[in-house]
């Protein structure tokens, strides 16, 4: 409500594109970086150097860092609460790996590890929202 003829503050025109744009590219940006990561602890497992039983481990770990990196980069682009598009970035992240899941293997892909991805993957993007857009520096004058 306004007070004392002030008009009430009214929303930026494309602050909800923006919003949305800033989720779609940290998501894509996080889906993309775990995909590489999938991909190079594959080939570490396959080489030998990494033993399987931490291949898993290291896969929670990788998705968890995808989304905060993802996160990060979505609060640092968008416009709108820092916690909403962190836990939107992850949430997307989430998202895809939901839908994969399900499109590859079905009902029979959910395990305890899987869904310890999941979880990492909202629990980075929210700590991306937690962590806050950065800081502008206000230049000293000379």
């Amino acid at each position: 409500m306004a007070k004392n003829g002030e008009a009430a503050a009214k929303p930026a025109a494309g602050q909800g594109a923006g919003l949305a744009l800033a989720i779609l590219l940290g998501g894509g940006l996080g889906v993309l970086l775990l995909l590489l990561l999938t991909l190079l602890i594959s080939v570490l497992v396959w080489s030998g150097s990494v033993p399987v039983v931490t291949a898993g481990i290291l896969l929670t770990i990788a998705a968890g860092l995808c989304a905060l990196v993802g996160g990060r980069v979505a609060v640092k682009k968008g416009s709108g609460g820092s916690f909403l598009l962190g836990c939107g970035a992850g949430a997307l992240i989430c998202l895809v790996l939901l839908l994969v899941c399900l499109a590859t293997s079905g009902m029979d892909g959910f395990h305890e590890q899987f869904i310890g991805i999941l979880l990492m993957t909202l629990a980075g993007g929210c700590l991306a929202g937690l962590l806050g857009k950065p800081k502008k520096r206000k230049k000293k004058k000379a």
